[in-house]
């Protein structure tokens, strides 16, 4: 289903036109500014590209944009061994767990 563009010659205006079907005689629209004014015509113009990025891109280019500046907010990784140790000390007066 294309999407032709057209762009007054005149005053610049610019304007889409939807067709269901791809077909070579597009009969370009009216200029939007002037519709009534004869001298303001229409042609096609090439029209832009779209670039979707998938979610997996949008987050290697967010990492590698802003990674530095979220691991400096997020300060260093805990140290788990430390919790482990802790954990250990803590535990040792506990009596035994039934099961």
């Amino acid at each position: 289903m294309p999407l032709y563009e057209f762009a007054c010659t005149q005053c610049g205006a610019r304007d889409e036109v939807f067709r269901q079907r791809m077909t070579s005689d597009i009969e370009p629209p009216p200029c939007p500014r002037t519709p009534d004014d004869e001298s303001h015509t229409m042609t096609r113009v090439m029209s832009g590209f779209a670039h979707h990025l998938s979610f997996a891109t949008k987050v290697a280019e967010a990492e590698a944009t802003y990674g530095a500046e979220v691991d400096a907010a997020m300060g260093p990784e805990p140290d788990i061994g430390k919790y482990a140790r802790q954990y250990d000390e803590a535990s040792k007066d506990l009596p035994p767990g039934e099961g």
